[in-house]
């Protein structure tokens, strides 16, 4: 439950969802990641995250000090926002931790999401080096 808990606080400090639109036993824990970013040359990330996802209609306040945008989008939107990340158009960027999970996951778990079987994927014994 501690991961679980971790999240919901980080949804209410950067998204502002409250607790309540985030039931602790909602969260689908999908896997771990071992994530590792340069920065700026002195200083970076190296950490180990918890996938974890939930379907649910919620409302959202963002930080503008931590998150820049945030989009609804269905897959087909999401193929074309990374393209144009990939080809510096209209001067999107995306974080180097959302690629990976993009590239990696998120579109395989994509048609699970769809089918309600995203409980299939759920792998917690490995973790993925990226």
């Amino acid at each position: 439950m501690g991961v679980r808990n971790a999240a919901q606080r980080k949804l209410f400090d950067e998204l502002g969802i409250t607790a309540e639109d985030l039931p602790i036993d909602h969260f689908i824990p999908l896997g771990r990641l071992l994530y590792k970013a340069p920065s700026d040359g002195k200083w970076g990330e190296h950490e180990l995250d918890y996938l974890l996802f939930m379907v649910r209609d919620v409302k959202m306040d963002p930080n503008s000090e931590e998150v820049a945008d945030v989009k609804y989008m269905n897959r087909d939107q999401l193929k074309e926002l990374v393209r144009k990340a990939d080809a510096g158009e209209d001067g999107v960027k995306l974080s180097p931790w959302f690629r990976l999970v993009v590239d990696n996951f998120l579109m395989s778990w994509w048609d699970h999401v769809e089918q309600g079987t995203l409980q299939e994927v759920a792998d917690m014994k490995t973790i993925h080096k990226l």
